[in-house]
Parts: C-alpha cells; structure tokens; sequence
C-alpha cells in the first residue's frame, strides 16, 4: 500500500496542508474533496516519466484518488502517450535568437516602447538574489494592496517570507533587475527548466514606471536571457484573456498547446471524465463574461481599498494594475 502523508502547498499566496505520496523521485498532492486528483506536486519543472508506475501506485492509496493528471512539458507538444487528452493553452514564445525575435516576432511598436525604457533611464541588469534586492521588491510589493483588480497576495509581506519566496529553484533561476537612478522599479525572477523554458514567476513594476515601459524592457531583457542559455520556449503560465492577453501577443507570445492527460483511478473518476467535471469552471466561461466578471471584481475591490484608506486618514491607491 502506499502511504499517504501531507505537504505545504501555496495556495493564493498562502500556504495549505493537502495529501501527497511520494512514488520514487516523484512527489504528488492530491488536490479536491468530492472529486481528488493528483498530479506532480510541481509539475511546470518536473516530469512524470513513468505514468504506470504512478498508476499502480496511487491504485494502492487508501483513498484512492479519483483521478491522475499530468502533461507533456514543452517542447513536447505532439502526444506521447495513450491515455485520454485535452489541450492544455499555454502563453509561449518559440525562440531561435535575439535578433529574429527582435525583427520577426514582434512589431515596430512594441519595439519602440522597449527602446524608450533605456532612453529614460532604466537599466536592467541579471543580479544575484540579496538582501538589498529583497528590500527593493519589498517595495515594489508594499506599494499597493490591489493589483489587476483582486487583491495582491504579496502585500504586506515580511522580509523572511519575501525571501524564502524568491529563494525557491535559486540554482535554476535568474534575476532580471530593471533600475532608475539605483531605484529598483521592477524585476522579473526566470524559473528555468534546462532544455525546455524559463517560466516567469511574476513580471511586476512600480505604477510610476510604468510610463517607462519597465514591463515592454524586462520581457525583451527575458528573451536575450533566454536565448543566451539555449531555451526554446520563454512561457508566462497558461494563455491570458482580455488585457493581459492582447499586452502578451504584442511580445511575441502565441496560443501553445500541449497534452493533459486524465486517467480515471475509480468510478466516481471515471463517471467525472464523462461528464466533464475535472474541467476548472472558470475555463467554461466566455471571454466576454468573464472579462465583465472581471471588471465587478476590480471595480469592488478598487472601492473597498480606497474607503479603508480613506478610513485610516490615507490618500486613495490606484488599482495597481499591471499589464502582465
């Protein structure tokens, strides 16, 4: 029998206790109540290389899990196996070099913004993670609770904990620092995956640089990184929607798809493939739904923040929205 135990997820910037068993070098949670699945505790960087294996195992749990998912990593993207797949929507940018980037993927727009970055002063540099650098995101996270319309789970946040944050894979990642007059304005922390993609964790800016075009200078900054190390894929998590979609596109990124594959471990598993309930319900709402769905959300949590402030005797934030 397997043995089921617990581990720390991070769940909207909190952390959670979920099952998860661990089947050789590999460590799965099992996420859900009435319907479970496991799937590779962090599967953006790791790999199941033998699904069967995994099978067998998770057949021997007590609960059984209801159902195993897993995905091809890119550059994977033709199917490999025969179990029963669904696309999986990426935002990817194929890479060759710099240059075809910089000429063939992206327009003259976008071009020009990224130039006007260095001509207003912002210099980027790749940097090592210290404790000068963690101050300076500190200062990024604290300047406003509300970032694209929900609240920012990085506000507020302790030194220790930003740290520990940024500490995470640090002997596969990178810094990309963007400065105005030493001022850290903006920063992105490349998550790589060798041979594959580096995957953003987060793209951010203070609202002040963003008429700097900070965000247009870290992405172009990402790619020449990337290219230098040989990856083929920069990525930015699963496809984007409204806004965030359109800034992305400008940049070169592309709709990609991979395989996810399902594999029913019981009945009540197999009856959930069936009727299409292991699908996120946000993925079955329209663009234009939930791009109004959205904006409520934005628009409420936009009125909350400045009537606290107001409260406390504070001036009222923007909404920190960001355009990544």
């Amino acid at each position: 029998m397997s043995t089921l135990t617990t581990d720390v997820v991070y769940d909207r910037g909190k952390t959670i206790r979920i099952p998860a068993v661990q089947i050789e070098d590999k460590r799965l949670i099992i996420e859900g109540r009435f319907l479970t699945v496991a799937r590779l505790k962090d599967e953006w960087y790791d790999e199941l290389v033998d699904p069967e294996l995994a099978i067998s195992s998770l057949k021997r749990c007590a609960p059984v899990p209801d159902l195993l998912t897993f995905w091809q990593r890119l550059p994977d993207t033709l199917p490999m196996y025969s179990y029963y797949y669904e696309p999986e929507m990426l935002s990817a940018i194929p890479l060759k070099d710099f240059q075809h980037w910089w000429h063939q993927q992206i327009k003259s727009d976008t071009r020009k913004k990224t130039k006007r970055a260095e001509k207003r002063g912002i210099e980027l540099k790749v940097v090592s993670l210290h404790d000068a650098f963690v101050r300076g995101v500190m200062g990024i996270f604290n300047e406003t609770p509300v970032r694209r319309g929900k609240p920012f789970r990085h506000y507020g946040k302790s030194f220790e904990t930003v740290k520990e944050g940024l500490s995470t894979r640090l002997a596969t990642s990178k810094f990309i620092a963007a400065y105005d007059r030493e001022e850290l304005v903006g920063f992105v922390k490349l998550d790589c995956a060798p041979g594959r993609f580096a995957n953003p964790g987060l793209i951010i800016s203070r609202l002040e640089a963003r008429k700097k075009y900070v965000n247009n200078a870290l992405i172009a900054k990402s790619v020449e990184v990337c290219c230098e190390l040989g990856l083929p894929y920069l990525t930015y998590t699963n496809w984007r929607r409204g806004t965030q979609a359109e800034f992305l596109i400008r940049h070169g990124f592309e709709r990609t798809s991979v395989p996810r594959y399902w594999v029913a471990l019981t009945n009540r598993g197999k009856i959930a493939l069936k009727l299409g309930l292991h699908r996120d319900m946000r993925t079955r709402v329209p663009d234009r739904f939930m791009t109004a769905l959205l904006n409520l959300r934005g628009a409420f949590y936009n009125r909350l923040y400045r009537a606290r402030q107001m409260d406390t005797g504070g001036e009222p934030s923007s909404n920190g929205e960001t355009e990544v």
